[in-house]
């Protein structure tokens, strides 16, 4: 029986590369994944806070529109000056005055609360500051009227002179109270951001020992209340 026998033949080979032939590797299982995940808990807290915010923010915005603020009023109810006359001192001319006025304070709105956070008062005559006052807080309720009494009493250098003397011939001194004011208004727990309104009252008020100017009186007065909102 004839043995079979094999022939290699020595044929080049053109073709690309052959890579080697790699030992396969075990893959080593990866480890579990931990189950607090820090950051993604800080991103869910973050979204939550944010969505509250802006749902809070239009819920203002909303509030804010449907109920549109009325601005404060405030009327000087009565004026009087006790002491009002200029006297020359080591060549000076110094005014000694004591008015005393009756102020009331009025919020027209029916779904907002007034929290007044700063009152100061200025006495200003022929455009000279003769006297200043302030108040501590002050909260007011909805639809309410809120009396408050400003005293400016004292002396003080002027050169006021030629207006002084006119207005003593006519009976009546031109006073001005000029109030600077910060307020909140607040609407169950929610409250607006704060309002510098301008506040200017112009007081005709009776010259004191004038009686015919006295017995006109004064005449209640409403102020000038601007920049509220």
């Amino acid at each position: 029986m004839a043995e079979s026998q094999e022939f290699h033949l020595k044929v080049p080979y053109y073709g690309p590369p052959i890579p080697p032939s790699q030992t396969p590797s075990r893959n080593c299982p990866r480890p579990p994944k931990c189950s607090f995940d820090a950051y993604s808990l800080l991103c869910t807290i973050t979204k939550i806070t944010t969505i509250f915010l802006i749902t809070i923010g239009i819920i203002v915005l909303a509030l804010w529109l449907i109920y549109q603020p009325q601005s404060i009023k405030i009327y000087a109810e009565s004026a009087e000056l006790s002491t009002f006359n200029i006297s020359l001192v080591a060549n000076k001319s110094l005014l000694a005055y004591d008015l005393a006025v009756n102020f009331t304070f009025r919020n027209p709105n029916r779904k907002y609360s007034v929290y007044y956070e700063r009152i100061e008062a200025q006495a200003l005559y022929a455009g000279y500051q003769i006297g200043s006052i302030g108040y501590p807080p002050l909260r007011q309720g909805r639809k309410n009227s809120m009396p408050v009494m400003a005293r400016f009493e004292g002396r003080t250098a002027t050169e006021a002179g030629n207006s002084y003397s006119r207005e003593k011939a006519e009976g009546f001194f031109y006073v001005r109270v000029k109030m600077y004011v910060t307020v909140r208004l607040k609407m169950i727990v929610i409250e607006s951001v704060k309002f510098k309104p301008d506040v200017d009252c112009d007081l005709r008020i009776p010259a004191p020992g004038n009686s015919t100017s006295l017995a006109a009186g004064f005449v209640r007065t409403e102020c000038d209340v601007n920049n509220f909102s």
